[in-house]
């Protein structure tokens, strides 16, 4: 791991915390304490700049900029998201996603279903929202993660688009144990190539006036996270079904 900062990180709490500044030795453990926990550079330039502002007393004095660069071994993911187009592609699309290398998420109701009887396994749900809007995730052997769908892969991709500008919401999806989080902390601090399977299939449920959810909204979801997860360094496959 490689870390440059401006002479502003030094310089906090300069008459604050500190007589003469943090300085850079404190600044090494400070960094060296978070490595091994495996925060990804953006997460620990975050944490590093957000504690020189602490040491100001959120009055900077002087710029504190970082720039990280880690070197790490790639790590796949897969992620399943709806349900194919044509039932008969159901086995295909699951035998191709759970023959991949890497962890498995799967997002959405009648998907999981579908990847329960293919792995003829119980899928066990859960009624326990974790303080949170997002729905329950549910538990399923041989799959790392599932979760609901279109509402939890929105929320998602409002982590993605943060983590990409000013990662304000990183304490929110760090800490938090719902679908969205999880899933947050697996493709951006774990993955380093992102599989997408994605079904075409319509929901029924979605045809409802009064649910704000259309099959275009769910295909944007995709396309606009797949160019976020692209920004942060992913490289990303997108299948279609």
């Amino acid at each position: 791991m490689f870390v440059a900062m401006s002479d502003g990180c030094p310089h906090a709490g300069i008459g604050i915390a500190y007589n003469f500044g943090w300085k850079r030795s404190e600044i090494i453990d400070f960094i060296e304490m978070l490595v091994p926990v495996g925060y990804t550079a953006k997460t620990l330039s975050t944490m590093l700049v957000n504690e020189c502002n602490r040491l100001y007393d959120n009055k900077p004095g002087d710029d504190a900029t970082a720039c990280i660069v880690r070197i790490r071994k790639r790590e796949p993911m897969n992620i399943l998201f709806g349900p194919p187009s044509n039932r008969d592609d159901c086995d295909r699309m699951m035998s191709l996603f759970f023959s991949k290398e890497g962890k498995h998420i799967i997002c959405g109701g009648t998907t999981s279903s579908i990847a329960a009887k293919f792995l003829r396994k119980p899928l066990r749900a859960s009624l326990k929202f974790e303080k949170s809007d997002i729905p329950p995730i549910a538990e399923l052997e041989g799959v790392d993660l599932v979760t609901e769908g279109v509402i939890t892969v929105n929320r998602v991709l409002e982590y993605a688009r943060d983590h990409l500008a000013e990662n304000t919401k990183y304490d929110i999806w760090s800490q938090q144990r719902d679908g969205a989080s999880l899933i947050s902390r697996l493709l951006f601090e774990e993955a380093t190539d992102i599989n997408f399977y994605v079904g075409r299939a319509i929901n029924p449920a979605h045809q409802n006036p009064d649910l704000p959810i259309t099959f275009s909204i769910k295909m944007n979801l995709v396309e606009e996270l797949s160019e976020c997860l692209k920004r942060m360094g992913k490289r990303i496959k997108v299948s279609y079904f």
